[in-house]
């Protein structure tokens, strides 16, 4: 149920799963950039693999401008998968303009 890119030779993966059974943004797709550069798209219960160079990259994940997860900086090695997760953040809906970038949690 996850989008794959192609592994190329000295590539690494960065693979992103999207946590099930959260009310909050059931519905909403997550735009996933590496890099400050849209890499693709992720809904929930889904899993993304996105091939990578080997190396430190820097992953975001945003529903709009402003409501945003924290950047996350991980070291991706050559034919490893760098693991991470995603899920909506635990701040209450009403409560979510105050601290934007945590509207996503991401690990």
């Amino acid at each position: 149920m996850g989008e794959s890119a192609g592994p190329r030779p000295g590539a690494g993966i960065i693979r992103l799963h999207r946590r099930p059974g959260h009310y909050r943004d059931f519905l909403r797709v997550y735009r996933v950039y590496v890099d400050g550069n849209l890499a693709g798209k992720i809904a929930q219960d889904q899993t993304l693999d996105l091939a990578v160079t080997a190396g430190e990259h820097r992953v975001r994940l945003t529903v709009d401008e402003s409501y945003t997860s924290r950047e996350v900086a991980l070291q991706v090695r050559a034919g490893e998968p760098a693991e991470l997760t995603c899920r909506p953040g635990a701040i209450p809906i009403l409560f979510a303009g105050l601290v934007p970038r945590r509207y996503i949690r991401l690990r």
